[in-house]
């Protein structure tokens, strides 16, 4: 496998161009093939399920596996999948095994793709804030190996991240790294940071030096914002899409108490 700076640049071009799903498989089928996979796959790791919306994927796997993925619903199921939720730089599905608890339908899982004509591969995981996990894993056919040279990695990993953030871009119809997220004031999100650590409205006033009709205010604000009723859920929306950091609501403990 050979790729030139030149080639990679046009590679990156091309796909910040993609208008669509079938720019997206051509540019990422070509780049694949040039650092010598097989196959590839764009997926956002969530089941379809009624009221939800369909999960992005782009695939280019053996037909048998993808038609048996998708109607056995193994999105966000599948153990790669999985695994990648829990990473920030790219892994070999070998070594799966060794990053999360793997049952007896998880190995049924691996087990299938490979009699299903997919082999060893290469997931770059795309997990951003306010949005779906997913990823875009490149494999490789059963009787094949991965000869993917170390120099070669950050260039696979920057095309699977592009590829992950445009193509969900065009599904959801929003621009690249433009988050649809209500705006906390700094005071209703230390609000909000302060009852994700189990204070109660009461607690709250106090640590901020407010009064508690001031607190219960703040917290009413921040959930209408939302568009949530309750406290948990409210914490849950300002983690996930990236308002606060696990940092601001893990309870500070002092090493003299």
């Amino acid at each position: 496998m050979q790729i030139n700076d030149s080639e990679f640049q046009t590679y990156v071009k091309n796909l910040q161009r993609a208008k669509n799903f079938s720019e997206i498989h051509d540019c990422v089928l070509l780049v694949s093939c040039q650092m010598g996979f097989s196959y590839f796959a764009i997926t956002e790791h969530f089941n379809t399920q009624p009221k939800r919306p369909v999960p992005m994927s782009i695939v280019h796997y053996p037909k048998d596996w993808e038609s048996l993925f998708r109607r056995k619903r193994l999105f966000g199921v599948d153990p790669v999948q999985r695994a990648s939720n829990n990473r920030l730089r790219g892994f070999f599905w070998s070594e799966v095994p060794r990053m999360i608890p793997m049952s007896r339908q998880d190995h049924m899982i691996l087990e299938l793709a490979r009699k299903n004509g997919l082999g060893d591969g290469y997931t770059v995981p795309a997990n951003i804030p306010g949005r779906y996990n997913g990823s875009c894993s490149f494999g490789m056919k059963v009787s094949e190996e991965v000869r993917l040279e170390f120099k070669h990695l950050p260039l696979l990993d920057y095309i699977g991240t592009a590829a992950f953030e445009i193509a969900q871009s065009l599904h959801h119809g929003s621009a690249p790294g433009e988050l649809d997220r209500p705006r906390l004031t700094d005071r209703q999100l230390d609000c909000v940071a302060l009852l994700a650590q189990g204070l109660s409205t009461v607690e709250i006033g106090h640590a901020l030096n407010i009064r508690y009709e001031t607190a219960v205010q703040h917290i009413k604000d921040a959930s209408q914002r939302y568009g949530v009723n309750r406290r948990t859920p409210l914490a849950v929306r300002a983690l996930l899409d990236g308002s606060l950091s696990f940092s601001d609501v893990i309870p500070r403990i002092s090493p003299h108490s």
